[in-house]
């Protein structure tokens, strides 16, 4: 099945149950309609004086309703907050950690470029200690155990790909190719490891989207993904 067929199939489902929904819904209305008669009603009030001592419970029972939905309302918006201030701090994390890893995967690969040039000048130490250090400033605000480990790879690649570009009797040589063999390696790890941050941060910009939506539009959402999935 195609992209479009899914999709229309998706919509089409979505559209009857909104189409049942609404079916049902007038229903109820026009048989509260046809069975309630506000002129009867009025009459049978005005029958029955003793209703005033129900009124008042009826209003006092509001108003302690009142009482426990305010405090409450306000608690959902404090937790609203946190959980937009969340989604916020997850996916600019998430953004920054892929693109580090880009970052890096870009500095290997500059080796593996180069790899015929000998190493004391192709090697770039002021890159590998900028990267070595943003990767760990970005660990020390990190909260996803998945990126932690992504930069954790990240590191191990830099520091394992500089063990062999530092090497002081080998700078006027280029890489071996056993050397290139484990550049090349590390590049696959990085790559797998990006394409992982990739998904996760599409997630995460998702779901700050879908954070920072009105009421009513934050529960169409997941309607929308599910039909544009």
């Amino acid at each position: 099945m195609q992209v479009w067929q899914r999709r229309t199939l998706k919509l089409a489902l979505v559209a009857g149950a909104f189409y049942i929904a609404r079916y049902f819904a007038l229903c109820f209305f026009s048989s509260f309609h046809m069975y309630f008669d506000i002129n009867q009603t009025l009459k049978w009030m005005e029958a029955h004086p003793n209703l005033s001592g129900w009124a008042q419970f009826v209003g006092a029972i509001a108003a302690i309703l009142l009482a426990i939905a305010i405090p409450a309302w306000q608690r959902h918006g404090q937790s609203l907050d946190r959980w937009r201030d969340a989604e916020d701090l997850n996916a600019s994390l998430s953004q920054n950690s892929f693109y580090l890893l880009s970052e890096v995967r870009n500095y290997l690969r500059g080796y593996q470029g180069a790899r015929a040039i000998p190493r004391g000048i192709m090697r770039n130490d002021e890159l590998r200690n900028d990267l070595l250090r943003r990767i760990h400033e970005l660990e020390l605000r990190e909260i996803n155990p998945d990126r932690i480990t992504r930069l954790f790879f990240a590191r191990g690649a830099i520091h394992g790909t500089n063990t062999s570009i530092a090497a002081g009797f080998q700078q006027d040589n280029p890489l071996s190719d056993g050397e290139e063999a484990l550049l090349a390696e590390r590049i696959g790890t990085i790559n797998s490891q990006l394409d992982e941050a990739e998904i996760a941060n599409r997630k995460a910009i998702q779901s700050r989207a879908h954070a920072h939506l009105w009421l009513l539009p934050r529960i169409a959402f997941p309607v929308v993904m599910f039909i544009a999935r």
